[in-house]
């Protein structure tokens, strides 16, 4: 006898067909777990100690200074070539040891690639590519606007006083490393601080870390949150926290939508390089003028940033639309 299946009981079958579906992955993928989770985040911490001393050894290494002087032009940079040239070395190694090499030791444990991790077997697909031009311009309106917005608001003391020392912080290290007096100091800032970026941070939270928070949570949704959550802290800035926790979201959609990182690369590529573009214009300008900062903080307004706020959304709604699409 032939029993109608209602929509509720449509529902439960494929409830289960997924739970089945997710459990098979999970058998086959062990590491996207709790354990795959913490051998990620254990080794992106310890590699980010010891690259952190490693990377001062070999940059002194290279430019024949003592191991004291290194250091004290890392902490605190004097403006010459010399200390631009040893923070971009030592950025440079410190972000591939870092970030790179613990997903890379993942997918050996994981006997995996990064190729699959980070989805770049999947059919090309341009349509994605123009939705992530999208997300990324949007995004970097609404970035800004947030940051605006965070400093705007009066904090209590001491957190206030935490979050402007790391803002501090890092501002100099970034000005440091962004000292662009040649047009081909611009091109090796945007391979630093746009292209490596771009690739590994993509392959490492959209890539690593969002597979395994779909095994751990076994929802798509979820996993997404957490690994923009993540992607936001360890920015290590209070006042990007919501602009950058956004901006992971919409990266992650992308990369569900699309099952890429190839799109969102470009996308990360186009929102870190246009932002050290005007910071270069900005440098050109003041060594004409004596003006400042021309370019780097600009403000767009709250008319401009929630019209921009239209797209932003437009593209995740479109990204989930095609998710669905996609599952069934």
């Amino acid at each position: 006898m032939n029993i109608p299946c209602t929509k509720k009981c449509r529902f439960a079958v494929n409830n289960v067909n997924d739970s089945a579906t997710e459990t098979a992955a999970t058998d086959q993928n062990p590491f996207y777990s709790n354990w795959g989770l913490m051998f990620v985040l254990i080794f992106v911490f310890l590699f980010n100690i010891i690259f952190s001393l490693g990377s001062a050894f070999i940059a002194a290494f290279i430019y024949n200074l003592p191991f004291s002087e290194t250091r004290s032009l890392l902490t605190t940079p004097d403006g010459t070539a010399l200390a631009i040239n040893v923070s971009r070395v030592y950025h440079l190694i410190s972000f591939i040891g870092s970030m790179l090499l613990p997903i890379w030791l993942f997918t050996i444990v994981n006997r995996s690639s990064l190729v699959k991790e980070g989805g770049l077997n999947t059919p090309f697909k341009s349509t994605f590519l123009w939705m992530g031009l999208v997300t990324a311009g949007s995004g970097f309106v609404l970035v800004n606007w947030l940051d605006s917005l965070m400093r705007s608001i009066t904090w209590p003391q001491t957190l206030q006083y935490y979050a402007q020392q790391l803002d501090a912080s890092r501002q100099e290290m970034t000005n440091t490393l962004l000292d662009m007096q040649e047009p081909h100091e611009l091109a090796v800032c945007l391979f630093l601080v746009a292209v490596m970026p771009a690739v590994i941070e993509e392959l490492l939270f959209r890539g690593v870390l969002q597979n395994i928070f779909k095994g751990i949570t076994g929802s798509i949704v979820r996993a997404i949150m957490l690994q923009a959550f993540v992607f936001a802290t360890l920015h290590f800035s209070f006042y990007e926290l919501p602009g950058i926790f956004l901006l992971g979201m919409a990266f992650g959609y992308l990369r569900s939508a699309s099952g890429s990182t190839l799109y969102g690369m470009f996308a990360h590529f186009l929102f870190n390089g246009t932002a050290i573009f005007l910071h270069y214009l900005s440098q050109v300008h003041f060594r004409q003028t004596g003006v400042n900062g021309a370019f780097d903080n600009i403000q767009f307004g709250h008319v401009v940033s929630l019209l921009a706020l239209i797209p932003f959304v437009y593209s995740i709604v479109w990204y989930r639309r095609q998710i669905k699409s996609t599952a069934t």
